[in-house]
């Protein structure tokens, strides 16, 4: 835990607190007046790096004032800066026990929880890691009582970082505020405000928060391009993720994150380009085949997409993305026997794969074929990841096909739910509800389409609610 050590002639003032001499009589500093000539001698030697010489003046100053909070408080602060856990803690209870209020056994132990909680993963008990964490901000929020706002920067980004594993934004936004607001150049600080910005879904400020420094700062232009991508501000993410780049050539991940903007964005020349180039520059990431592909199939030559991919499919049978991808290029381009036939090698190789099984088994249903077994695969998928909205979809949407409008909406009432925003989920459910003779439902559903998105063809819903309109008794 680095730390920085007070000078040799730090504030008397400070000093004296520490020993208790401000705030007792005549006869009790006569008492601890040995205590306080070791701590001065302790931080002396501390100063000319004699640490086993500092920690034993501490220790003599402890044993001349045991009743001083502040003696163990500083020893358990001597030993949290070499990382001493176990001597830290200790002494910091101790301090705790004979002043509750001490600032510097809270930031102690404060830091030292939080250090705990960094070091936690997913196999981490969810009980002690509740327990650490609270223990954690419990400390450092009573080390912060008082203080002067920013006084603290170690504490403040300590506690920033706990507010954002405990889902506390605001929290987070504010500590990391002060911390920027005592050293605005600092990137790592700058690049937690905006993480915690971001966590409250204030995008805008995640994003001005690192564009004051991204032209000096060019290493923050990757998270800066993240932002922007999900702000839906994809011009100017292509360009961050190209200043990006600049700093690190060749990233593999940048030049992911660009091409699948460039595509997004509807520049599909300039992203199959860069795929190509990306393809010849890391022959063996199989993500940039893909991505090419897809560039090319957007740009209007599905053939030449199609005939691109095949040969990495080829070769790489047992790569179930790249399967997946040749399957989506086939169903784009109405070639749906070539799909389906890939999608069923693939699940030869991964055959409790959910997706694919939803995959075979939606497009088995939206073609009207073998609807039974289409009801079977999508179930298969549900058995994995029950719930999951997409393959509820594809499950009513195998019933719907098959005429059995009551499961239909059993499994597409609560997708639509799940996803308002899905165009096609809230259109399939329209549909069912229109069989059924639903016009009012099956109108609220289609508009729900219309202000959904992507998978639809809005003149296609427009003329469903114009029928189902004319079909309500007036």
């Amino acid at each position: 835990m680095a730390s920085t050590v007070r000078p040799v002639g730090a504030s008397l003032r400070c000093v004296l607190a520490v020993v208790g001499l401000l705030s007792v009589g005549t006869a009790a500093a006569a008492q601890t007046s040995e205590a306080y000539y070791q701590f001065l001698m302790a931080q002396r030697l501390e100063g000319l790096g004699d640490q086993a010489g500092a920690l034993a003046a501490l220790n003599r100053a402890a044993a001349a004032d045991p009743k001083s909070s502040g003696v163990r408080a500083e020893i358990a602060s001597f030993h949290l800066r070499r990382n001493q856990l176990g001597e830290a803690e200790s002494a910091a209870q101790q301090a705790l026990a004979l002043n509750g209020d001490s600032v510097e056994a809270h930031r102690v132990l404060g830091l030292l929880y939080w250090n705990q909680v960094d070091a936690m993963n997913a196999r981490t008990p969810k009980a002690q890691f509740d327990t650490t964490v609270r223990n954690a901000i419990a400390h450092l929020e009573r080390a912060t009582k008082g203080a002067t706002p920013g006084a603290d920067l170690q504490v403040d980004f300590a506690l920033g970082r706990l507010y954002l594993r405990t889902g506390e934004a605001s929290k987070a936004v504010e500590a990391f505020g002060r911390v920027v607001s005592q050293n605005s150049g600092s990137v790592q600080g700058r690049l937690s405000l905006a993480q915690a910005f971001a966590a409250a879904g204030d995008m805008a400020n995640a994003i001005s928060t690192l564009t004051v420094i991204v032209e000096e700062e060019p290493r923050v232009a990757s998270s800066l391009a993240q932002y922007q991508e999900q702000a839906g501000r994809l011009t100017d993410a292509i360009a961050s993720y190209t200043l990006a780049l600049s700093v690190e050539p060749m990233s593999r991940g940048l030049k992911f994150r660009r091409i699948a903007a460039l595509i997004t964005n509807g520049d599909v020349a300039r992203a199959a380009t860069l795929a190509a180039e990306a393809q010849t520059q890391h022959p063996d990431d199989l993500r940039f085949p893909r991505l090419r592909a897809r560039a090319m199939f957007a740009s209007g030559d599905k053939a030449g997409a199609v005939s691109m991919l095949e040969p990495t499919a080829r070769a790489n049978p047992n790569d179930v993305d790249t399967q997946l991808a040749l399957a989506d290029l086939y169903s784009d381009a109405g070639r749906d026997v070539e799909a389906e036939r890939t999608l069923r090698q693939v699940l030869t190789v991964a055959p409790g794969s959910a997706e694919v099984l939803n995959y075979l088994g939606y497009l088995l249903a939206d073609r009207g074929r073998g609807l039974d077994e289409a009801v079977r695969l999508v179930q298969r998928a549900l058995e994995v990841d029950p719930g999951n909205p997409s393959y509820l979809d594809s499950l009513g949407w195998a019933h719907f096909r098959r005429g059995d409008l009551q499961e239909a909406e059993r499994y597409l009432t609560p997708a639509a739910e799940q996803l308002p925003r899905n165009a096609v989920i809230q259109d399939h459910l329209g549909d069912v509800f229109a069989r059924m003779g639903r016009w009012s439902d099956a109108i609220a559903s289609w508009t729900r389409a219309l202000d959904g998105e992507g998978g639809v063809t809005r003149a296609v819903i427009e003329k469903k609610i114009e029928d189902a309109r004319s079909k309500i008794p007036r």
